[in-house]
């Protein structure tokens, strides 16, 4: 082949790659999707936020995003939004339910291209069963953020792109918005990554202010040589195409834009394969899902995924063996297999203090907060009980 042919093959892998094989891929948590919808909310704190080229970064009607919220007018109002500067001064948007003087909080960490909009049922019923005065006090707060480059928050220098960087702005957002008081970290996919690199930066937390650890469709590492699901040759295929289509999101974003709109069929189906597990999914579901995903910037996708792909926090099990921690998988995830929970609760088993809860929930694929809300919502309420009570999970 001569060097014009390979020029167009390679042209030709990075746009269809960039468009749809992260997408196939799953890479972490399922890149996929179109800008057909968007979630780039940004609030006058966030909307001054600037790129690395000095403009202002897009704004985005919010209300956008809330039209394909599932719970429509049923979805559950913050009580009070703020940002909250991380160290390199990147705004990280903030939601809270709950009073601000409760004896717990609960801190939600979402996942790789999605955002907080992801915990909309826990959102809606903890904040129901857990931060609302039914009677007697509430039992905790909630506090939810869009990680850096995701939904409403800043965007930061690309080399920042990192678990350990996302684990420091949680701890940003800890010390801004939970001073005082026990905290119960949950975290669902890259989120969950995020609560272990900071188990891993910062183990002496654990078992002092940090209560409680959900983790929640993630891995300690070994992500790199995953096949998603996908047959032999499509993996094959993946390896060959998705280094092209990184560097092409990284550096042609606005012509892989363009792609991943006119792909936005195909890519919303290998989405919606790679993201749930049962048939009886609503179609809305999978807009909402569409709609967030769609907020994240290409470039942002492609900065991370390197970050995912090397994971290693297999040395921060350790810290968590000191609190009731739960450990909830959908037994059917494409994208981060239980097989990589199952690791994570026998390193806590180790232990041999039986703090660790895990739960399977059947049926269920990678987003199973929105697959399956009911069983993630119970599994919490469970935790929180326990932390509150002061006991620890009995299997």
């Amino acid at each position: 082949m001569g060097q014009r042919g390979t020029l167009h093959l390679s042209r030709t892998a990075g746009l269809v790659g960039a468009a749809v094989g992260l997408a196939a891929a799953g890479t972490a948590v399922g890149v996929a999707v179109t800008r057909t919808a968007t979630s780039r909310v940004r609030a006058g704190q966030v909307a001054a936020q600037r790129g690395e080229d000095g403009r202002p970064v897009e704004e985005v009607p919010v209300n956008q995003l809330r039209r394909e919220d599932p719970l429509g007018s049923g979805r559950r109002a913050a009580d009070r939004t703020m940002a909250v500067r991380a160290e390199d001064g990147v705004a990280l948007w903030v939601e809270e339910v709950g009073p601000i003087d409760a004896p717990l909080t609960v801190v939600f960490v979402h996942g790789y291209a999605l955002s907080m909009a992801s915990w909309t049922f826990q959102r809606r019923d903890l904040g129901e069963q857990l931060a609302t005065a039914n009677g007697h006090r509430p039992t905790a707060r909630l506090v939810f953020y869009d990680q850096r480059g995701h939904g409403a928050s800043g965007r930061g220098a690309a080399e920042r792109s990192t678990i350990d960087q996302l684990a420091a702005d949680l701890e940003s957002v800890l010390t801004a918005r939970v001073p005082h008081g026990p905290v119960v970290l949950v975290g669902h996919s890259m989120g969950g990554m995020t609560v272990l690199a900071l188990a891993q930066r910062r183990p002496e937390l654990f078992g002092t202010r940090i209560a409680g650890v959900a983790l929640v469709s993630t891995s300690s590492g070994n992500l790199g040589e995953l096949d998603f699901g996908l047959p032999a040759l499509l993996t094959r295929v993946r390896a060959a195409v998705l280094p092209v289509a990184v560097w092409a999101m990284r550096r042609r974003p606005g012509l892989v834009e363009r792609t991943r709109r006119l792909a936005k069929d195909l890519v919303s189906a290998v989405t919606w394969s790679m993201s749930f597990s049962s048939t009886g999914v609503d179609p809305a579901l999978g807009r909402y899902v569409d709609a967030m995903i769609a907020g994240t910037p290409v470039d942002v996708v492609a900065e991370f995924y390197p970050a995912i792909a090397g994971l290693d926090v297999s040395g921060a099990i350790e810290p968590l063996c000191r609190v009731p921690t739960v450990v909830l998988t959908g037994d059917a995830d494409k994208l981060i297999p239980r097989a990589h929970s199952e690791r994570i609760r026998e390193r806590l088993e180790e232990t041999g203090e039986g703090s660790v809860e895990y739960v399977a929930v059947p049926d269920a694929g990678h987003l199973v907060p929105l697959e399956h809300p009911a069983q993630v919502t119970d599994a919490l309420v469970g935790l929180v009980r326990r932390v509150a009570a002061g006991q620890r999970p009995t299997g």
